[in-house]
């Protein structure tokens, strides 16, 4: 494990501590780095016509595993599920189901692959091919999009100095230096342990209000806008409860008309949303795109020819985008040969017009 993950998974450890029973959601996103690693390799064939070959690996620990990118036959896909050989007999079996399918555009790939939803990883992918006489020029990205899908905003939280400092952490098994691991659990604290807890919290209250937000229990927003505060401090504070609904008596809405059957159907809500960050920030990520010709500019990890590879960590687009870049150009042997021939015609011309005189 690398020392961003170690660094990660202390302040996990450290949060899980302090956190009540009922943060349980709280606990999934903090326990996915601490969980099994599973792989994901992503890659991308990229056209001169602007269509794509998009291929996805996941590797798992059993067939039927949850697919968090939410792709599979009914969609078109080709999937083939096959057993991984593990360096030791006793080693558990790892499964990599392959998805394979043929976009004609970037387009066509988005309402895929990019289409808004909470639950599933969401990838968004651009397309651009200019022509500049003896080269044409193809610019192509894939962008994974945030993972944190807690409506929660993030400004009051992170600084422009916290998204450079993401946006400069090197490749998933890369070292980083001391100051960077001093930098990276004092951010991971206000991840996992200030911003995280607020935002579940929020996703809770919503939710609440949206309950009480039908006839005669209007009246009751108000009271529980008014003690809000005093809740989330409890639920903060308190160490032993069972349930948000043990924190009402303390808060002071110990007869809020919200039913067991209709918190539960709260918690499972939200549940939804952290597992989703669970799993999709457990992963270890390999992102390929194979572009028609040599690349001359990208921000990937490393270059071999006509192909870059990215290693991201996930600490890469949990707060925000992580946009792929990658261009590369390709000779226009047919202008070549035209400016050869301009350049002809016009010796002879000048060769001629100096014979007349």
């Amino acid at each position: 494990m690398i020392r961003q993950k170690k660094v990660i998974l202390k302040s996990a450890k450290t949060r899980i501590m302090k956190t009540c029973k009922l943060i349980f959601t709280l606990s999934g996103i903090l326990l996915f780095l601490s969980s099994c690693d599973h792989s994901v390799s992503m890659k991308t064939i990229v056209h001169e016509d602007g269509s794509l070959d998009k291929t996805i690996e996941l590797e798992t620990d059993s067939v039927g595993a949850k697919n968090f990118i939410g792709i599979g036959s009914s969609t078109n896909w080709q999937v083939v599920t096959t057993v991984k050989d593990t360096i030791r007999k006793t080693d558990d079996k790892k499964f990599i189901t392959t998805y394979t399918r043929h976009f004609t555009s970037a387009t066509e790939a988005n309402k895929e692959l990019a289409t808004p939803s909470d639950t599933t990883f969401r990838i968004r992918s651009e397309f651009d091919k200019k022509f500049r006489w003896f080269y044409t020029y193809i610019s192509y990205s894939d962008t994974y999009l945030a993972i944190n899908r807690l409506k929660h905003p993030t400004t009051d939280y992170f600084t422009q100095e916290d998204y450079t400092f993401i946006d400069r952490l090197p490749a998933e098994g890369k070292s980083i230096s001391k100051a960077d691991s001093l930098y990276l659990d004092g951010l991971n604290d206000k991840i996992f342990e200030t911003y995280a807890t607020r935002a579940i919290f929020e996703e809770y209250y919503s939710r609440m209000v949206k309950v009480l937000d039908v006839g005669t229990n209007k009246s009751w927003i108000d009271t529980l806008n008014n003690n809000k505060e005093k809740l989330f401090e409890s639920l903060k504070n308190e160490k032993d409860m069972e349930d948000i609904a043990s924190l009402f008596p303390i808060s002071g809405i110990s007869n809020i008309p919200i039913s067991k059957e209709q918190l539960k159907q709260i918690e499972l809500e939200v549940e939804t949303l952290t597992d989703f960050a669970s799993t999709a920030g457990n992963g270890k990520y390999v992102h390929r795109i194979d572009m028609p010709g040599e690349v001359v500019n990208s921000n990937a990890d490393s270059v071999a020819a006509n192909v870059a590879y990215w290693q991201p960590s996930a600490t890469k687009f949990l707060l925000k985008d992580y946009k792929m870049v990658v261009e590369s150009r390709q000779l226009n042997s047919w202008t070549v040969i035209v400016s050869i021939g301009f350049i002809v015609l016009f010796i002879s011309i000048l060769i001629r017009s100096k014979s007349r005189f």
